[in-house]
């Protein structure tokens, strides 16, 4: 009799295992990927890529996080409605904004600071060698980074032509949102006039006296949303690589098979190094298509982008000296002499 519990102990584990993971086959992951867009096609991409690794047993649903409220609203969906419940979805794929929601002691906003990064491969080389690093807090938080992304670089949109910090700073600009507003208090402590905004009412606030006049963002956003003709003066000043990284539940990922998750983590490394190849050509065409609509890319003269440089690194320190910094000082430090040490400036 004794021997018959233990087997039927045994089988009763196995099932909940079994069951527990047919939950898991369907994994809902929130998305900041605009739809059609190269970064939306590598999503599905991949999806695909683990359903054939897995033989179909984990299959990947991507949800617009638009539609959930923004990268705020998707933090709240990772987190339970009820103790012991299973929150609504498994985990997310998001901007730098979105996992200083999740995480603020990560401070991944770091890597967002302007000026810091000069090229596509330093941000692929200091993105590969603090990974570990960067991860940990949102570890300790229940998630596991499977992959940290860069879609494109940032630029600065505005309504007149600028070409110094000091009329740049005069401008009233949204950098972030509502619902991630780190950004913008690391801008304001820099100095920079920001204005928080809701993205659906961006566009009138473009139009309407005292509302926005310049928007910090990528050039696919600003051609899908057709933001560059409210604001059509580009300053070609590239800023920072807007990073995103693709997370999950702690608890979904363990109840994924340990033999599949090998190939699917080379999978998900294979989608970092096009993400990386397609980021400068992304800007690049974006670029193109939004002066095509009407907009002007305004070129700088060497001394005033060497003024602009001079004034990021400057920026750089009052963000991290500020009250409640968004931005990591030892982190920034490291990064800053990784960088200097991979240029040959020592």
């Amino acid at each position: 009799m004794i021997f018959l519990k233990k087997v039927f102990a045994v089988f009763f584990v196995m099932i909940l295992g079994f069951s527990s993971f047919s939950q898991a086959k369907r994994i809902k992951i929130a998305t900041i990927a605009p739809a059609h867009s190269s970064w939306d096609d590598e999503e599905n991409a991949l999806a695909q890529e683990w359903a054939k690794i897995t033989k179909g047993a984990v299959s990947l649903q991507y949800m617009n996080a638009v539609a959930m409220g923004g990268e705020g609203g998707v933090v709240q969906k990772l987190n339970s409605v009820r103790p012991g419940q299973r929150p609504p979805i498994g985990g997310a794929i998001f901007s730098s904004l979105g996992i200083n929601e999740l995480v603020p002691d990560a401070y991944i906003i770091t890597l967002s600071v302007p000026g810091l990064f000069r090229s596509q491969d330093e941000v692929s080389r200091t993105v590969e060698k603090f990974s570990q690093e960067m991860q940990k807090p949102i570890l300790d938080k229940g998630y596991v980074v499977l992959g940290w992304f860069s879609v494109g670089w940032a630029y600065y949109f505005t309504k007149t032509e600028v070409r110094s910090p000091e009329a740049l700073k005069k401008l009233r600009l949204c950098v972030g949102s509502l619902t991630a507003p780190a950004l913008t208090n690391a801008f304001k402590a820099a100095g920079y006039t920001t204005m928080d905004v809701p993205l659906d009412k961006l566009l009138q606030s473009f139009k309407t006296p005292g509302g926005v006049e310049g928007l910090y963002t990528l050039p696919m956003y600003a051609y899908a949303a057709q933001y560059c003709k409210a604001v059509p003066y580009i300053l070609d000043v590239p800023l920072c690589p807007i990073m995103a990284a693709f997370l999950i539940s702690k608890d979904v990922w363990n109840e994924i098979p340990e033999q599949y998750k090998p190939a699917m983590l080379e999978a998900v490394k294979k989608s970092e190094k096009k993400f990386a190849l397609s980021a400068e050509r992304d800007t690049t065409e974006y670029l193109k298509r939004c002066q095509e609509a009407g907009a002007v890319l305004v070129s700088l003269t060497p001394d005033e982008k060497d003024v602009f440089n001079k004034s990021f690194m400057q920026d750089s320190k009052k963000m991290y000296e500020s009250k409640e910094p968004v931005v990591s000082k030892a982190l920034f430090d490291k990064i800053s002499a990784y960088l200097t040490q991979l240029r040959g400036e020592n």
